[in-house]
C-alpha cells in the first residue's frame, strides 16, 4: 500500500511540476475542459480571515479543496450517478428542520447565497457521498479474525475504570437542600422527591445521572460519592450549578469488555482507517489522470 501510494504522489509531483497557465482572464485554474473561474474561488475565499502570512498557504488550499470537489462531481457524472428529487428533498427537509423557510431564505440571503444556490450545493454534496460510498467505501470489509487480533493486541484499550451509578437532586439553595435531606430522613423516596423538586433535566428519570468514572466527575462530587456504599445519600454538595444530593446506586468494578462488547466499536475504528487510506489513494489516483492548469499570477 505504501508504495502504490509513493507512486501516486510522485506522478502528482510530476504534474504539478508540468502545470501550464491558463489564457483566459477570470480564470484561476483549468482542467478537464472545466474552469474555476475568479469569482467561484473569492467566494470561497471569503468565509476566512486571515493573516498577511496566512493568505499564500490559505489561497492554494481553497483552490486545491475546488479542484478536489469539481474532480469528484466529474467522476459522478462519468459514472452516470444521479440524484433523484426525492433524495434531495429528504436532505433539505432533514437540514431545514423546524426552521421556517422563508426566516431561511433571509438567512442564506445574508450570506449571500440564494435558495437555489444552496439546494443545488446540497445537491452536489448528496452525489459526492454516494460517489465515494460506492466507489471507495463499499469495497471495505473487516472480517471477524480482524476483529479478534485487535481486540487480542491491545486490550489496554477496553479497560473499564471503576464507576458509579448516581442519582441527583439539584436545587437553588442550601436551605432547600438541607429541607429535602429531613425529607428523605422521615422516608419519602429519593427518584419521587427528584420528580418533584429537582431541576435537573435527568429527574424526569428520578434524579438517575448513569455512570460516571471518577475523572468524569467534578472535584465536589467525587469527594462525596466517593464517600458512600451503595443505597447511600450524600449531605448537600454546592457546585457551580446549584446544590446537589446524591445517592449512590451501584459501583462498578473496574474490568476489560469482553470481545463480544468491544467488537462494534473495533470495527468501526477499523473500517474508519481504511475509509480514511482508500480515500486519499484513490482521489490521487483521480487527480493523476488529469492535467492542471493554473494562473500562478492571478493566485497571487
Amino acid at each position: 500500500m505504501k508504495k502504490i501510494i509513493l507512486l501516486f504522489l510522485a506522478l502528482l509531483l510530476l504534474i504539478c511540476g508540468c502545470r501550464k497557465k491558463p489564457e483566459e482572464k477570470g480564470i484561476v485554474a483549468r482542467f478537464n475542459g472545466e474552469p474555476i473561474t475568479l469569482e467561484e474561488f473569492n467566494k470561497a475565499l471569503s468565509p476566512y480571515s486571515p493573516s498577511r502570512e496566512e493568505i499564500p498557504a490559505l489561497k492554494r488550499r481553497v483552490l486545491d479543496q475546488l479542484i478536489e470537489k469539481r474532480l469528484k462531481l466529474q467522476e459522478a457524472r462519468r459514472l452516470g450517478l444521479r440524484v433523484t428529487d426525492e433524495e434531495l428533498n429528504q436532505r433539505i427537509r432533514e437540514t431545514m428542520g423546524s426552521y421556517p423557510k422563508s426566516e431561511f431564505i433571509t438567512f442564506l440571503n445574508k450570506e449571500e447565497t440564494t435558495f437555489e444556490e444552496w439546494k443545488e450545493k446540497i445537491r452536489k454534496d448528496i452525489l459526492i457521498e454516494k460517489l465515494i460510498t460506492s466507489q471507495v467505501y463499499l469495497p471495505i470489509k473487516v472480517n471477524e479474525k480482524e476483529i479478534t487480533a485487535y481486540y487480542q493486541e491491545h486490550q489496554d484499550q477496553f479497560r473499564e475504570p471503576k464507576k458509579f451509578r448516581i442519582r441527583q437532586i439539584l436545587v437553588e439553595s442550601q436551605a432547600e437542600a438541607e429541607e429535602i435531606l429531613k425529607a428523605l430522613g422521615k422516608g419519602e423516596g429519593f427518584e419521587e422527591l427528584a420528580r418533584k423538586r429537582s431541576l435537573s433535566p435527568d429527574k424526569e428519570r428520578g434524579g438517575d445521572m448513569g455512570y460516571f468514572s471518577k475523572e468524569e466527575m467534578l472535584a465536589e462530587w467525587e469527594e462525596a460519592v466517593g464517600k458512600l456504599s451503595p443505597g447511600e445519600v450524600s449531605y448537600p454538595v454546592e457546585s457551580p450549578y446549584g446544590w446537589h444530593i446524591f445517592k449512590l446506586e451501584e459501583i462498578k468494578t473496574p474490568r476489560i469488555l469482553s470481545l463480544k462488547e468491544a467488537r462494534k466499536e473495533i470495527k468501526e475504528k477499523l473500517l474508519l482507517e481504511r475509509r480514511e487510506g482508500a480515500l486519499k489513494e484513490w482521489l490521487l489516483g483521480l487527480r493523476v489522470r488529469v492535467e492542471i492548469e493554473i494562473n500562478e499570477e492571478m493566485l497571487r
